[in-house]
């Protein structure tokens, strides 16, 4: 064989051989590529998860809440591939006012595949009624009484208010058993325990008064007492009888106390009064009915009680009234006391306060002379006694107490036929003028004294000062204006002077030749104008004492007549002054 055919040969040999391991090459990148496509194809999937039960149960009229469901695409073979998050879609609807099974179902797909869940959702009614028992504060059954039904309700969260539906029973172990249930079945019991008590008190009756008066010198006799209650029937074996002291010494207060079986206990009392049932016995001395005169003050005659248990109680007495004896009128003084037992007495005194009846007063011949003296006595009042009674010349004396002498003077001056009045006891303007009361209360100091040493009481007054002073301003504004009124009220005579001496100047003793030529110039004065003269002197004035003698001369010789004052001098003439309070 040639050299070239054997070559081609080779060449041919060498062709077909590449031609095969081409083949097998191809073949096996086929198979690979093959077995490629199925493991893609094989390892695909799509994984989806329900996110709760698949099967769940809701209560009707509940809300159900939707908890979905998850799905990824993954991929065995390839790990780039796993995992991947895939959306879900659901559809299916559950009503929860509405009993039923419902299905809610989840649907996910990819690359051509696709998957679904079913989710079995029941609307269901598993609840039992609710049964509310009513109970009244502080409510009980009485022992041996029946139970009142307080009421109670049931109410189903589907069925709605099932109370008629409840079956109520009464086992007789105390307790009382309500049972309801509701169109599906669901059953509720409750069961109340009847609240058996003995609240109700004992009741203690006693007989005889609740008070009960004993005689203090007798001793206390129970009247009796019985006890019952409702569930234990009479107790009156067990009632406790106690005492204690009352408010007072001669009280003492019983106590009736019982307790029942179950704790109960009732208390009454009853107060036993030791005392004297009489009444104290309240005296008036003096007159019941006191009839006073011109201003003359009212003394208490006095009074005495007594009484059988407790003795004197005159100290005890209360006097209820006042007598303005400055003012006419009909008082009532009302006495009362009581004893240690509260028994009251009472007694009436009636003051009946009438002006003195003054006669008709008679005008004096203008050549009258009345000497007055002020202020005394005093040491030189019997030097002045002594004139007067040289001459028979009678005067008048409105008198004090404010010397050692003065009871002796005026006595002396009664005797002798002068006129003695009521000045003033203290003299003592702050004392007298502070009111009416006041200057009364003074006047009759002064005239007691007056009556104790004559015999009778003066029926003339002359202010302090004249019922023209102004220094009474100084303690009661208007004081002289009620004074006034108030003589002219009782019918008591003040005088006032229309001749002064001089004697009271402020700046001291006056010559007694200057109190002389004051007392007759005015004198002389008041004659020629047809009036008589009231002089003022003052008889603790020596200076003027002593010109007493020369003016007495001096009228006896000039047919002056002089005398004292008295009820029937008038007042007329200037001899009641303007009053200036």
């Amino acid at each position: 064989m040639s050299s070239d055919s054997m070559e081609n040969k080779k060449k041919h040999k060498k062709k077909r051989h590449g031609h095969w391991a081409q083949f097998i090459i191809f073949l096996l990148l086929f198979v690979l590529i093959v077995a490629m496509i199925i493991r893609f194809v094989a390892g695909r999937r799509i994984t989806m998860t329900l996110n709760g039960e698949s099967e769940v149960t809701v209560e009707i009229g509940s809300h159900y809440i939707e908890k979905g469901a998850t799905a990824v695409y993954d991929h065995k073979g390839f790990s780039f591939l796993r995992n991947q998050p895939l959306a879900v879609g659901i559809s299916g609807t559950v009503d929860t006012s509405t009993l039923g099974d419902y299905e809610v179902t989840y649907t996910t797909s990819y690359g051509g595949m696709e998957q679904k869940l079913v989710r079995k959702v029941h609307v269901a009614d598993t609840q039992a009624p609710v049964i509310t028992l009513k109970t009244a504060p502080d409510y009980y059954t009485p022992i041996g009484q029946e139970y009142v039904e307080e009421g109670f309700e049931a109410i189903d969260a589907y069925d709605g208010d099932v109370t008629e539906n409840v079956l109520r029973e009464e086992p007789g172990d105390g307790t009382i058993r309500y049972t309801v249930s509701d169109r599906a079945g669901n059953k509720a019991v409750v069961t109340r325990q009847i609240p058996y008590d003995d609240r109700t008190l004992p009741e203690i009756t006693l007989e005889g008064d609740t008070e009960v008066v004993v005689d203090y010198d007798s001793t206390y006799a129970e009247p009796g007492y019985t006890a019952t209650d409702d569930v234990d029937g009479d107790i009156t074996a067990k009632v406790v009888v106690t005492t204690a002291p009352g408010e007072k010494k001669n009280h003492t207060i019983y106590t009736y106390s019982v307790a029942d079986e179950h704790g109960n206990t009732a208390t009454v009392t009853r107060l036993v009064v030791h005392m004297d049932p009489d009444v104290p016995t309240l005296v008036l001395a003096g007159d019941e009915e006191i009839t006073l005169v011109g201003g003359v003050w009212y003394k208490e005659p006095g009074f005495k009680a007594t009484d059988r248990k407790d003795g004197d109680l005159t100290d005890s007495v209360k006097v209820d009234g006042e007598v303005t004896y400055w003012h006419v009128g009909t008082y009532t003084l009302t006495y009362s006391v009581k004893d240690s037992d509260g028994n009251e007495v009472k007694a009436q005194r009636v003051i009946t306060v009438k002006a003195r009846e003054l006669p008709e007063p008679v005008t004096p011949d203008p050549k009258t002379i009345y000497l007055t003296f002020d202020d005394g006595p005093s040491d030189y009042t019997q030097e002045l006694l002594d004139v007067l009674a040289k001459y028979d010349v009678k005067a008048t004396f409105f008198v004090t107490h404010n010397n050692k002498l003065a009871n002796e003077m005026i006595v002396k001056e009664h005797e002798a036929g002068h006129t003695v009045a009521v000045h003033t006891y203290t003299h003592d303007y702050s004392k007298v003028y502070k009111s009416e009361k006041d200057y009364f209360d003074d006047m009759n100091r002064m005239n007691d004294v007056i009556e104790q040493l004559t015999g009778e009481r003066a029926a003339i007054i002359r202010f302090p000062g004249g019922s023209s002073n102004q220094v009474s301003r100084n303690y009661s504004t208007g004081v002289m204006t009620r004074l006034v009124a108030d003589m002219d009220e009782m019918g008591i005579l003040f005088y006032d002077w229309n001749v002064l001496s001089g004697d009271a100047d402020k700046t001291g003793a006056i010559p007694t030749e200057k109190v002389y030529e004051n007392v007759i110039n005015g004198v002389a004065y008041n004659a020629k104008r047809e009036r008589f003269s009231v002089v003022l002197q003052h008889d603790v004035k020596h200076f003027s004492v002593r010109a007493v003698e020369d003016i007495i001369k001096w009228g006896l010789e000039n047919g002056y007549t002089f005398k004292p004052l008295d009820l029937t001098t008038p007042t007329t003439g200037g001899i009641h002054q303007t009053v200036a309070n």
